[in-house]
C-alpha cells in the first residue's frame, strides 16, 4: 500500500478542511479497520493536514460532537458541548461492489431528504445543511443549525422516526373509519408535513402516470375533477369507491418516507459518533468524501477522483508536504495492476469495465486502478 499512500499524502499536501469547531473535535483514524485509533485532537487544518502527509491513515473520521477537551480519556473527560446532526443514507447490496451502480439512484433521496424534510419541516437554511459523498456507498448529510446541537440521542432517533415514517398511517389524513363518510376530507398540497406531501404525491401521480390510481384517470374530465378536489382537500371528488380510494391512495403512502436513512439510527442517535472527515479520502475505494455544491449533477466517478482534486484547490490552502514521499498521478495517469481474484463487470458512473480474471495484468485509469487496490482485488506492479 505505500504506492497507494503516496498518492493521497500527496492529495492531502494541499487539502481543504473546512470544518467548523475543528478545534474542539476528536479525530480517528485507521488502516486495518476505519477506527483502530480515537481520541485524536488537533488545533487547527494546517495541524490535521500535516498529521495526515506524515501518517497518511487509510481512513479518517472526526466526532460530530463538540468538546471542551476532545482529546481527553474516558470520554466522560471530554466534557460533551453539543454535537452537529448527522444522517447516513447508504446503500446496502450483495458483493463488495453491488452498491456502484445504485449511486444515481440514492441521490434523489438525498434531496428529498434535505428539501423536504430538513429544510420544510425541520426548518434549516440552505447554508447549515452540507451535503458529502461518504467515499463510497452513499452520502452524509451534515446539519450544523445550532438550534439541534443539544439534542439528545432520544430527540435524535424520534427525527429519524419521522424521516422514515415510523408509525406513519396516511388513513389518519381523512379521520377514516369503517364507515363510509358523507364528505372525504383529506390534506391539500400547500401544507406542511407529511399531510402535505401525500396531497402533492398524489396530484404528481395523477400528471406523470394516472392510470397508476386507476385506468379510469386516463379520462380527462374525471381526473382534473379529481384533481380540483385535491386542492381544495375535498377528495369526494372521485368515482372511486370507498374502500377502493383507501388501496390506491397506499401506493402513494409508500412513497413518502426516506426508508433508507440510517435504519439502524446509529449515526444520528449516537452522541459520540465519529463521521468520515469531508473531502478526505476513503481508504476502501481511492474516492474523496467530496464536499457537493450540486447533488443532481455530482458524479463521484468524476468529482471525486484524486486526480481532479488539488487542481481546484485554493492556493493559499497549499502547505509543504512533509512525508517527502512524491506528489500524486497527474490527470490522465495510468497504473499497472494484476488481480488477485476474479473481478465481474461494472458500470462506474460513465464508464464500463471489466470484467477482469485472478491473475490478469492491466493498465487502468488512476480512479480505477486505486479502487480495485484499496478493494483488495489487485496490486500495483
Amino acid at each position: 500500500m505505500l504506492a497507494v499512500k503516496r498518492i493521497f499524502a500527496s492529495y492531502y499536501a494541499e487539502a481543504d478542511f473546512p470544518i467548523p469547531g475543528l478545534e474542539q473535535r476528536e479525530f480517528g483514524i485507521g488502516n486495518v479497520k476505519k477506527i483502530d485509533a480515537r481520541h485524536l485532537n488537533f488545533a487547527n487544518a494546517t495541524e490535521l493536514r500535516r498529521y495526515l502527509c506524515s501518517n497518511t491513515p487509510m481512513f479518517v473520521s472526526h466526532s460530530t460532537a463538540y468538546y471542551e477537551f476532545p482529546g481527553a480519556t474516558p470520554i466522560q473527560k471530554k466534557q460533551w458541548k453539543g454535537a452537529d446532526l448527522v444522517f447516513d443514507l447508504d446503500i446496502h447490496s450483495e458483493g463488495r461492489y453491488g452498491a456502484y451502480a445504485k449511486l444515481e439512484a440514492v441521490k434523489e433521496e438525498v434531496v428529498r431528504l434535505v428539501d423536504d424534510f430538513i429544510i420544510n419541516d425541520f426548518g434549516v437554511g440552505k447554508e447549515d445543511v452540507i451535503i458529502v459523498f461518504s467515499g463510497n456507498r452513499g452520502y452524509h448529510i451534515h446539519v450544523r443549525d445550532k438550534a439541534f446541537l443539544d439534542l439528545g440521542g432520544d430527540e435524535r432517533r424520534e427525527l429519524v422516526d419521522y424521516i422514515m415514517g415510523q408509525g406513519l398511517d396516511y388513513l389518519d389524513f381523512f379521520g377514516l373509519s369503517d364507515s363510509k363518510p358523507q364528505k372525504l376530507l383529506g390534506p391539500r398540497p400547500d401544507e406542511g408535513g407529511y399531510r402535505g406531501r401525500m396531497a402533492r404525491g398524489v396530484l404528481k401521480l395523477l400528471e406523470d402516470n394516472p392510470t397508476a390510481l386507476s385506468r379510469k384517470y386516463a379520462d380527462q374530465k374525471e381526473r382534473e375533477f379529481f384533481i380540483s378536489g385535491i386542492k381544495e382537500g375535498n377528495w369526494s371528488r372521485t368515482f372511486l369507491k370507498f374502500d377502493e380510494l383507501k388501496k390506491r391512495l397506499k401506493i402513494v403512502a409508500d412513497s413518502l418516507p426516506i426508508h433508507s436513512v440510517n435504519t439502524d439510527v446509529g449515526v444520528t442517535q449516537d452522541l459520540s459518533k465519529l463521521i468520515r472527515v469531508p473531502n478526505s479520502i476513503h481508504g476502501e475505494t481511492g474516492l474523496v468524501a467530496k464536499i457537493i455544491d450540486d447533488i443532481k449533477a455530482f458524479d463521484p466517478w468524476k468529482d471525486a477522483v484524486l486526480e481532479n482534486q488539488n487542481k481546484n484547490q485554493n492556493p493559499k490552502q497549499k502547505t509543504e508536504n512533509p512525508s517527502g514521499i512524491g506528489s500524486a498521478s497527474e490527470p490522465g495517469n495510468e497504473m499497472k495492476v494484476k488481480f488477485i481474484e476474479d473481478v465481474p463487470q461494472l458500470t462506474l458512473g460513465n464508464d464500463t469495465v471489466g470484467p477482469f480474471k485472478k491473475d490478469e495484468m492491466k493498465e487502468l485509469p488512476q480512479r480505477f486502478a486505486l479502487l480495485f487496490v484499496c478493494k483488495d482485488s489487485a496490486v500495483l506492479i
